[in-house]
């Protein structure tokens, strides 16, 4: 299944995780559901919470940036 969700999503994802799963393997990454959101907004909210959390700008994680930027 994990192989299956990948192909639907791998056009999304940053090209260094994408290079990255290439090169190492899928069976090397682990895709977790963290959270739902109920609208765009709040999607937006917490994707921004998560990176902050997780300290997951690049070159820790896979987040660039402006991923966290507050849009004005």
């Amino acid at each position: 299944m994990k192989k299956e969700i990948y192909e639907k999503i791998k056009d999304e994802l940053p090209e260094k995780l994408r290079k990255d799963i290439e090169k190492y393997g899928l069976e090397n990454f682990e895709f977790e559901i963290l959270d739902s959101a109920q609208t765009p907004e709040e999607l937006d909210r917490k994707h921004k919470k998560y990176i902050k959390k997780y300290n997951s700008i690049e070159p820790r994680g896979y987040n660039l940036p402006e991923d966290i930027r507050d849009e004005k």
